[in-house]
C-alpha cells in the first residue's frame, strides 16, 4: 500500500505544482498590478510560504519514514528524504554494485552485522556480517525464499516464469526440472559444443588481422559475439553465427534487449523499486519485439528437433523429453515456459560470461608476469595433449582456475544479491542487534553487497590488486567460504555455474593459445562500470591489442 501511497503523492505532485505555481504567479501578479504599493510584500510571504510548506514535507518524511530504523533501535545509514539510499543509482551515477558497495563501506556500517538503509521509501536491511549471510542464503533459506523484483505473472509469462523472477513455489519446480541440465556430467557433454565455438573465436581474430602482426580489438563486442554463439547452440539449438555476421539477427537481438529505453526503464524500475505495481503497469521484463522473436525461434526448433530425432546434448534435448514424460499437471506445459528460461538464459549468459572475458583480459594485459605464466600452462597442457584438448584437460588447469577465480572476485558479474523476508511471523535477528531484541517484519527486503565484500582488506588483503595466488590450494583454506559469493549461495544460487566458468576458460584458452593481449593508446588507464547495467560490466569501450604469438 505504501508504494501505491507514494507513487501517487509524486504523481500529484507532479501534476499540482505547477497548476499552484501558475495560480500562485497569477495571483501575484494580481496584486502588484492592483496594490502596487505593498507589491514589494507580496514575493517575500509568497516564497516564505513555499519554504515553510517544502520543510513541513520533508519533517514529516523523515519523523515517519526515516524514524522507523530508529523506532526499532537499528543501527542504520542516515537517507535523503524520497530517494532514501540510492540517490546516486536513481540519477545514473553509478551502478547497483557500485552503490551497495558505497552503503557497505560506510562510516555508519563499520563493524555492524547489518545496517538499515532506504531503498527510495522502503525501509531494507543491508547485510554485512559473512555469518549471518550464511544463515539468510543457505540455513535459513527457507524464511528467504524469494526476490522482491516481481513482474506481472498475468501480462509477463516469458518474464515471470524464469528462475530469477519466478517466486518460491514456480521457482522450486524449475529449478527440480532444470538442474539436470547443469550438471557436472551434461555440461561435460557440452564442452564439444563450446570448443567448436571457441575455434571460430580464433578465426574471427585472425581475420582481423588481415596479414598484420597486431591489431586493436574492442574486447566487450568480441566477447559478446562469442558467448552470443554459445548461448545460441546451448539454449536454442541454432547456429547464430555472429562471430562470422555480427549483425546477424540473433545477435542483434541480445544487444537490442539491452538497450536503455526510455519504456524499459520504467518497467525495470517498477519491478526492482515498486514491485506491488507490477500488476498495475502491466511491467514487462522484454520488449515486444524480443518477445516474438524469442517465441517464433523457440517454436521452429522444436517443431524441427522433435521431427528430426537430432540428439545435440542441449537444452532442446531436455525440453522434448520434459514435454513427453511430465504429467499434464505440470508447470512445464504452462504457455511460454520452454521459451522463458531460454530467453532468461540468453540474456544472462550474453552478459555475466562476455563481461567477465572482458574483465580478464584487462587484467591480464596489464599483469603481462601474470599472462605469460598461464600462457605458458596452455603451452604445456596443448603440448601434452598433442594440441588436443578436453574438458577434463581445461578444468585440471590449475593456474587458469586461478585467473578466472580471481577475476570473478574483483568483478563478480552479480554485484548484489537481494532475498525478502516470507516468514509470516518474522526473523528474530536480536542476537546480531548487540542484544538488543529485534525481529525483522515481513516482507522487508535484504541485501548483500558482494563487491563490498570481494574488496573487504579484512577478508582480502590488498583488495584491488589483482592476484590469482589468492586462489592458491593453500590459500583458499583460508577464505571465509561466504566471504566469496560471484554467483550467490544456497538453493536459490545461479543454477548455471559449472558451465559459465567453463564458457569462460574455454573463450580465454582459445585466444590466449594463439595471441598475446596488451595495452594500448585507447585502453582506459582506470576499469569503470556502466551505470545502466544490472549485471556489473565495463563502462564504454574496452581497447586492447592482440598481438599473433602463438604459446
Amino acid at each position: 500500500m505504501c508504494e501505491c501511497v507514494f507513487v501517487a503523492v509524486c504523481l500529484g505532485c507532479l501534476v499540482l505544482i505547477p497548476v499552484i505555481l501558475l495560480i500562485m504567479v497569477a495571483m501575484g501578479f494580481f496584486v502588484l498590478v492592483s496594490v502596487s504599493v505593498f507589491g514589494f510584500l507580496v514575493m517575500p510571504l509568497v516564497i516564505g510560504g513555499a519554504l515553510l510548506l517544502g520543510w513541513l514535507i520533508v519533517w514529516l518524511w523523515q519523523r515517519y519514514r526515516l524514524g522507523h530504523w530508529l523506532r526499532l533501535g537499528v543501527p542504520f545509514i542516515p537517507a535523503t528524504p524520497f530517494v532514501g539510499n540510492v540517490w546516486k543509482l536513481l540519477r545514473g551515477a553509478c551502478c547497483f554494485g557500485d552503490q551497495f558497495r558505497k552503503l557497505y563501506e560506510s562510516a555508519k556500517a563499520a563493524g555492524r552485522a547489518f545496517v538499515g538503509i532506504h531503498v527510495l521509501q522502503k525501509p531494507a536491511l543491508l547485510i554485512r556480517d559473512p555469518a549471518l549471510i550464511k544463515r539468510i542464503l543457505v540455513e535459513d533459506c527457507d524464511q528467504f525464499s524469494s526476490r522482491l523484483e516481481t513482474t506481472d505473472h498475468v501480462c509477463d509469462t516469458m518474464g515471470s516464469q524464469n528462475l530469477f523472477f519466478s517466486k518460491y513455489e514456480t521457482w522450486r519446480e524449475t529449478h527440480r526440472i532444470l538442474a539436470p541440465f547443469f550438471a557436472d556430467g551434461k555440461v561435460r557433454q557440452m564442452y564439444g559444443l563450446l570448443e567448436s565455438i571457441g575455434r571460430r573465436l580464433e578465426v574471427h581474430i585472425e581475420e582481423n588481422l588481415m596479414g598484420k602482426n597486431s591489431v586493436e580489438l574492442e574486447v566487450k563486442q568480441l566477447g559478446a559475439l562469442f558467448t552470443t554463439d554459445i548461448i545460441a547452440s546451448l539454449a536454442f539449438g541454432i547456429e547464430a553465427h555472429s562471430l562470422q555476421n555480427p549483425e546477424a539477427e540473433f545477435h542483434r537481438m541480445c544487444v537490442k534487449v539491452n538497450d536503455p529505453r526510455p519504456k524499459r526503464l520504467f518497467h525495470l524500475f517498477t519491478m526492482f523499486f515498486f514491485p506491488r505495481l507490477s500488476r498495475w503497469v502491466r511491467s514487462h521484463l522484454y520488449s515486444d519485439e524480443y518477445e516474438r522473436f524469442m517465441r517464433q525461434s523457440m517454436d521452429n526448433i522444436l517443431a524441427q528437433r522433435e521431427e528430426s530425432g537430432e540428439k545435440r546434448h542441449d537444452l532442446i534435448d531436455i525440453f522434448l523429453q520434459l514435454k513427453r514424460t511430465e504429467p499434464a499437471e505440470s508447470i512445464v506445459h504452462r504457455p511460454d515456459f520452454f521459451v522463458a528460461q531460454a530467453a532468461f538464459l540468453l540474456l544472462g549468459g550474453f552478459n555475466t560470461s562476455s563481461s567477465t572475458i572482458t574483465f580478464a583480459l584487462y587484467e591480464l594485459a596489464k599483469n603481462p608476469a601474470i599472462q605469460r605464466r598461464l600462457r605458458e600452462e596452455i603451452r604445456e597442457a596443448l603440448q601434452s595433449k598433442g594440441n588436443q584438448l578436453s574438458c577434463e584437460t581445461v578444468t585440471g588447469m590449475v593456474y587458469l582456475r586461478q585467473v578466472v577465480d580471481e577475476v570473478l572476485r574483483l568483478y563478480p558479474p552479480t554485484a548484489f544479491l537481494d532475498r525478502c523476508c516470507s516468514s509470516r511471523e518474522g526473523y528474530d535477528l536480536s542476537s546480531w542487534n548487540c542484544g538488543s531484541p529485534f525481529k525483522l517484519r515481513a516482507g522487508t527486503p535484504v541485501y548483500i553487497s558482494v563487491l563490498g565484500l570481494h574488496r573487504n582488506a579484512q577478508f582480502w588483503p590488498n583488495p584491488d590488486v589483482f592476484d590469482p595466488e589468492r586462489f592458491s590450494s593453500e590459500q583458499r583454506q583460508h577464505h571465509h567460504p561466504m566471504a566469496y559469493l560471484p554467483f550467490g549461495a544456497g538453493p536459490r544460487g545461479f543454477i548455471g555455474t559449472l558451465l559459465g566458468q567453463l564458457e569462460i576458460k574455454v573463450g580465454l584458452l582459445h585466444i590466449l593459445k594463439n595471441f598475446r593481449v596488451e595495452l594500448c593508446e585507447r585502453t582506459l588507464p582506470e576499469m569503470k562500470f556502466d551505470p545502466k547495467a544490472f549485471v556489473l560490466a565495463a563502462h564504454n569501450e574496452t581497447h586492447l591489442r592482440f598481438v599473433k604469438n602463438p604459446v
